[in-house]
């Protein structure tokens, strides 16, 4: 008898044990669908984010393409018009079945900085925006749980934030290259603010004029070549190829170019009176006196002295705005430039920072 007592009391804390059991695995299973579906619509908002900030940024690449040379350093943005395009572009998705609205106060504008990763609001020259998107009290409501309220916790609030930016131009169409001239990163990196800084296209060799010319993707790269490049760009007869940063190397031509000095001195004569960005010069600005156009950024591959004439195909990895401003003839021989800064040019983003950006956005956070 004491045994079939002993047998009965264990079978029912066996089944004690598996109703405690039971009672947490339904738990576990209420949490795990919750959490799942917590974890989808923070995906959906976070889609929603990015196609929001990506496409206001978009719209302030577009502003930028129709501005003129110089105008963007002192544009300011509405922010309406660019959070009006983030909560259209928002409206038209879902998070956990419910249309989504942005707040007015949830698109932010401002500058991305690349280098530290810090974004900064500002309605000057802007070249970011961050957009938020809620499911949360203050937009959209919280999402209802399925099994967290029978824990007390009926609703859970779900939010997502993406920044998008107008990074360093990466690329040039076809016929964007009126000059076959490029600068050294080496140049850009150990300058500091290169902003508005000089620099020589001829002579080079030094730090003063760490550049180099090329043929784009022309061979052999020598003067000759570079002379017919130069006749020809002047004439409208030659189209410079696409050049992506990062992916195009070009053709360097090393030593001294001073047969080809007047082919030189007669480019920059007839492009700086273009004052027409959509001619074949691109001559950015208004001043006949000067031509401001772009030119390719190289990597410079010999440390011992990374400012030598490059005589040997090298890779592009960005590409920078310059003013050319002067040519002395004989016996100076001299090609004076400007390197300029928060310059717009209509292309990719994602190349190096050399003081111009694409047009075309990029999530960057």
């Amino acid at each position: 008898m004491k045994k079939m007592r002993f047998a009965n009391d264990q079978h029912g804390a066996v089944a004690i044990i598996v109703g405690l059991v039971l009672v947490l695995l339904l738990g576990f299973m209420a949490f795990a669908v919750d959490l799942g579906h917590v974890m989808v619509t923070r995906n959906e908002l976070q889609n929603i984010a990015d196609g929001a900030a990506l496409g206001a940024t978009r719209q302030l690449g577009v502003i930028y393409e129709g501005l003129y040379y110089g105008d963007l350093v002192t544009y300011v943005c509405d922010p309406a018009l660019l959070t009006n395009v983030a909560k259209e572009i928002a409206l038209k998705n879902k998070a956990a079945g419910k249309t989504i609205q942005v707040n007015d106060s949830d698109v932010t504008i401002g500058k991305w900085n690349a280098a530290t990763k810090v974004f900064t609001p500002t309605l000057v020259a802007a070249d970011a925006v961050r957009v938020k998107v809620r499911r949360d009290s203050s937009a959209n409501g919280p999402i209802p749980t399925f099994f967290g309220k029978f824990l007390g916790r009926d609703s859970v609030e779900v939010s997502a934030v993406a920044t998008a930016a107008l990074t360093a131009e990466s690329s040039i169409n076809t016929g964007g290259l009126p000059i076959p001239v490029g600068i050294s990163r080496y140049w850009f990196e150990h300058l500091g603010d290169f902003c508005d800084q000089n620099i020589k296209f001829y002579p080079t060799n030094d730090f003063a004029g760490c550049a180099g010319w090329h043929t784009f993707e022309e061979s052999p790269p020598n003067a000759s070549t570079l002379r017919k490049i130069l006749d020809a760009l002047m004439t409208g007869t030659y189209t410079s190829p696409e050049v992506t940063a990062f992916s195009t190397d070009l053709e360097f031509v090393g030593g001294n170019l001073a047969t080809d000095f007047d082919n030189l001195k007669a480019l920059f004569d007839f492009c700086k009176v273009t004052n027409d960005p959509d001619h074949y010069c691109h001559d950015k600005d208004t001043n006949p006196e000067t031509w401001t156009t772009a030119v390719v950024v190289y990597d410079y591959t010999d440390l011992s002295s990374p400012c030598a004439n490059p005589n040997k195909s090298l890779p592009i990895v960005g590409f920078a705005t310059v003013t050319i401003t002067e040519v002395l003839t004989t016996p100076e021989k001299t090609i004076n430039a400007t390197v300029r800064c928060n310059n717009a040019e209509e292309g990719r983003g994602g190349g190096g920072s050399y003081g111009t950006i694409g047009t075309i956005s990029g999530l960057v956070q």
